[in-house]
């Protein structure tokens, strides 16, 4: 009996804790969108890319690559 009620216990304590995360993601997310604004940039503005989430070529060292490449004109 005293190891049922623990393993009991235990689960409602984990279902609890679950609730509690997806409340906790939600609030979060709706106060993260709140304040979020569209993108400013319109069909063919000058904009600048980022490097830092981009492949580079093998050997090529990412210190010494620009932080920005461009500058590239929005298509669509």
């Amino acid at each position: 009996p005293g190891v049922a009620r623990f393993v009991e216990m235990m689960r409602e304590t984990l279902f609890a804790a679950h609730d509690r995360i997806i409340a906790a993601r939600v609030r979060q997310t709706e106060q993260a969108n709140r304040k979020r604004q569209p993108a400013p940039f319109k069909e063919n503005d000058l904009v600048y890319l980022s490097t830092k989430n981009l492949r580079l070529p093998k050997h090529t060292a990412r210190k010494l690559v620009p932080k920005y490449i461009g500058p590239f004109r929005i298509a669509k």
